[in-house]
């Protein structure tokens, strides 16, 4: 299943023009540039020109141990941020845990990029838009304590459940 999955994840990368979108699925589910690239590639594609996080494009081959460290951290913290993580959590940027885990966290990214980069299409009829906005809001539903972090505060204020009445 998970192996299906990940052809599925390398058919989108391929259709939202990842440069290495043919890269071996292996290189894109455990640690290594490649992974890394990928994800930092995701991570902008979702925040956009707007990021508070400067692309830092470090390129594989010349990159010793402490820019790959510091690599890490850097997509860890961009991973919280965005509320795919709860936290900074560098083992999940390496592809630490199962297959299952990696290739799930990896189609969740994928799905969040395609939806928010076809949010909008004009070109769309009404009914692929509304199965766009659909898959968007089963994907948040399916993993909403990934992509909303604690800290995350959808509603203002005065409008926010107290769980202590005066």
């Amino acid at each position: 299943m998970a192996a299906k999955q990940m052809e599925e994840i390398q058919k989108k990368l391929a259709m939202l023009n990842y440069p290495r979108a043919n890269a071996p699925a292996q290189s894109l589910l455990f640690a290594g540039m490649e992974r890394y690239s990928l994800l930092e590639w995701l991570f902008f594609k979702l925040l956009g020109d707007k990021s508070p996080f400067s692309q830092q494009n470090l390129q594989g081959d010349a990159m010793d141990r402490d820019e790959e460290t510091a690599r890490i951290q850097y997509l860890a913290e961009i991973a919280k941020f965005l509320g795919i993580t709860t936290t900074i959590d560098t083992e999940a940027i390496q592809g630490h845990g199962s297959y299952e885990d990696r290739t799930e966290m990896l189609r969740l990214i994928v799905d969040l990029v395609e939806a928010s980069i076809y949010a909008d299409n004009p070109e769309w009829s009404i009914d692929e838009q509304v199965a766009k906005d659909i898959q968007l809001i089963d994907s948040i539903a399916e993993k909403q304590a990934l992509i909303f972090s604690e800290e995350c505060k959808l509603f203002p204020a005065d409008v926010q459940i107290q769980s202590i009445y005066p």
